[in-house]
């Protein structure tokens, strides 16, 4: 009895040992197809991994971050909702709230769609970097050229729009302060933006906290959305680097065999030619198979960035004409024109990417 009963304890210790490691093995396994380091994108993957949307690989903890990055949207959201019913008869209010619960809207669409659809991104993220090293491999300065270029023009653009949305809000919260100590702002409390949470909502420690609960939700906003359409921008610079390489490919080999035909002698070896023949012919497969990648790396991006771009360009529209509406009426104070004017201006490079990079 004693005997069995320890053999039973035992299997059923190793089973569950051997069921433990197995799915560390396939988490582990899983986290090894995440891009991170190694890939091109590097900084655009922590920059997004700051917003919740790219899961680190072998990051304990990540999923307590993003839930706490979905309070600080939803949060937001809840208040901006809340705000379309208090507000009610105040049309530049309204407005306001109006145009930042569809930009908050949209940045949760655009995380649940990458989220959703995060195997298909590592995909297409793996295939650039595998392009990249095999073309590293060619040893040719004209794709070595083109690689370099995208990778630059990629990192600047991250590095900029980074840095200066990762300062915006922080502005955006700070400004409503300092224009009330020097008496420019309005005398009343105001959050950051237009929301409304409770009735408490200018009364001290609630107002302290909002405060710095709308710092976040803006600061979480940017990272999940701003940030989401600069990595899609990054993706099209690789893709159509990717396009260029082909191109140099295919002249190359136009270029090599009308300078071999110049060179060589009327009554040459054929076999010789022979062996340059079939190189070409060689060559040209190889560019054969590059565009059919090429072509399905393409389809890929399209098929992931489509609808994220047609909810952009349909929410940047209708808050462009209402902003510059409500600036060109406002009557309020200096404060709000300058803090619509910077929103303004986040809307317009946002869809202006796209058409940049495009």
């Amino acid at each position: 009895g004693g005997g069995g009963r320890q053999r039973v304890v035992h299997s059923a210790t190793t089973a569950a040992s051997s069921f433990t490691l197995q799915k560390f093995e396939i988490t582990k396994m899983k986290d090894g197809h995440i891009p991170w380091s190694e890939t091109a994108l590097w900084m655009n993957a922590r920059v997004l991994a700051l917003g919740g949307s790219w899961r680190p690989p072998e990051v304990r903890g990540f999923t307590l971050y993003r839930i706490w990055v979905l309070f600080t949207q939803f949060s937001f959201l809840i208040g901006q909702l809340q705000g379309l019913y208090y507000f009610w008869g105040d049309a530049n209010r309204i407005i306001q709230d109006v145009c930042l619960l569809v930009t908050t809207i949209l940045g949760l669409f655009k995380f649940f769609v990458f989220v959703i659809k995060q195997e298909d991104v590592f995909k297409i993220v793996q295939t650039i970097d595998d392009r990249r090293r095999e073309q590293g491999k060619l040893e040719n300065p004209r794709i070595a050229a083109i690689l370099d270029a995208s990778y630059s023009s990629a990192k600047t653009i991250t590095v900029c729009m980074a840095g200066v949305g990762g300062t915006a809000p922080a502005v955006w919260a700070i400004m409503p302060l300092v224009m009330r100590s020097l008496g420019v702002g309005p005398p009343d409390r105001e959050l950051p933006a237009m929301a409304w949470y409770t009735s408490r909502d200018t009364v001290s420690p609630v107002y302290e906290l909002l405060y710095i609960l709308q710092y976040f939700s803006m600061q979480y906003s940017y990272f999940a959305a701003m940030c989401l359409d600069l990595f899609f921008a990054c993706l099209i610079i690789h893709v159509a680097a990717q396009l260029e390489v082909l191109n140099v490919r295919l002249s190359q080999i136009r270029e090599d065999l009308y300078r071999k035909d110049r060179t060589s002698e009327p009554l040459g070896d054929t076999k010789d030619e022979d062996v340059e023949e079939d190189s070409a012919w060689r060559e040209l497969s190889e560019c054969v198979e590059h565009h059919k990648d090429a072509i399905k790396l393409v389809d890929d991006l399209e098929t992931l960035v489509n609808p994220i771009i047609l909810s952009q360009f349909m929410g940047a529209t209708i808050i462009i004409c209402v902003t510059l509406f409500l600036i060109t009426t406002n009557k309020q104070h200096f404060v709000a024109l300058v803090r619509l004017q910077a929103y303004l201006a986040v809307v317009v490079y946002e869809i202006f990417m796209y058409c940049w990079f495009g």
